[in-house]
């Protein structure tokens, strides 16, 4: 059995991770993960990809107990609409 990776423009990867941040924040990690399944192949670093979009913002960082690499924590992400209907402070 193979498996299909789709590689997306940039464009149409934030329109899809912005829609996917709609209903609530999402760590890098979960987002990578839902690539993942939807069989999508990034061709750089999806942080990266995300700090360069005005309308999705790092609202915080995940720090668990556990984590494999403590010098890069997991960043939290979310759309500026949810943060401004949240009302959130970003860090």
């Amino acid at each position: 059995m193979s498996t299909w990776l789709i590689d997306m423009s940039d464009n149409n990867l934030r329109t899809s991770i912005k829609k996917y941040l709609t209903k609530k924040p999402r760590n890098t990690a979960e987002i990578y993960s839902w690539l993942s399944k939807k069989n999508i192949l990034p061709n750089y670093d999806v942080a990266e990809l995300l700090e360069s979009d005005d309308s999705i913002v790092r609202i915080g960082v995940v720090r668990k107990s556990g984590m494999i690499d403590k010098k890069y924590p997991l960043s939290e992400w979310a759309t500026e609409e949810w943060v401004k209907y949240h009302e959130r402070s970003i860090k």
